[in-house]
């Protein structure tokens, strides 16, 4: 059986540490409201008990770990890195969901200590009885990251569908995603 692939969820990953980015005019990551940058690792965890995903077969429910490192971040440049862990547990509605390809995540400063949060490359399988629907993500918004401490992450996007590798049980339409994910230290995002 394959495994639905989100990377929304991503969106469920990378998101904590992505939560201490910033964008292109300078950006830099941070742990104080005028603390200097640095090259931090984050970790997240949802908040409210699941990141559900609006799926064609039944919605997709998960509680939900996510880690990450930055590896760019600075002046002209937009904070970026790879998410070393998506995890998904306790699925509702007998889910099964498997994060294939973790991707990356990066953080563009908007306003005050806050950016959007766009996921490249997360891939997770999700079945059901059988059924597996692929999510996949390319430069695809999850939600906007609120500095603060701790950091939190509110998903508000849709994940694409990778209908070559799902189920035609899936649709081929992308999936909303809700939720929100915490961070376990406090992140900034800085112009």
């Amino acid at each position: 059986m394959k495994h639905l692939r989100t990377p929304a969820v991503l969106a469920f990953g990378l998101v904590a540490l992505m939560a201490l980015a910033a964008t292109a005019a300078a950006t830099t990551v941070t742990s104080t409201t005028g603390g200097a940058g640095g090259t931090p690792s984050g970790h997240a965890v949802n908040e409210g008990g699941h990141i559900t995903m609006a799926n064609a077969v039944a919605n997709i429910s998960c509680a939900s770990t996510i880690e990450g490192n930055i590896e760019s971040h600075g002046s002209g440049v937009t904070a970026a890195g790879k998410n070393t862990k998506i995890e998904f547990t306790g699925c509702t509605n007998s889910w099964h969901v498997t994060t294939t390809s973790a991707g990356s995540l990066e953080v563009h400063w908007t306003s005050g200590h806050n950016g959007l949060v766009t996921s490249t490359g997360t891939k997770i399988d999700s079945t059901r009885l059988g059924v597996t629907c692929v999510y996949q993500t390319n430069a695809t918004t999850m939600g906007t990251m609120i500095g603060g401490n701790p950091a939190t992450i509110k998903l508000e996007g849709s994940i694409p569908i990778n209908t070559g590798e799902s189920s035609g049980l899936c649709g081929s339409s992308s999936s909303k995603i809700e939720g929100s994910y915490s961070s376990t230290s406090a992140g900034y995002v800085a112009p």
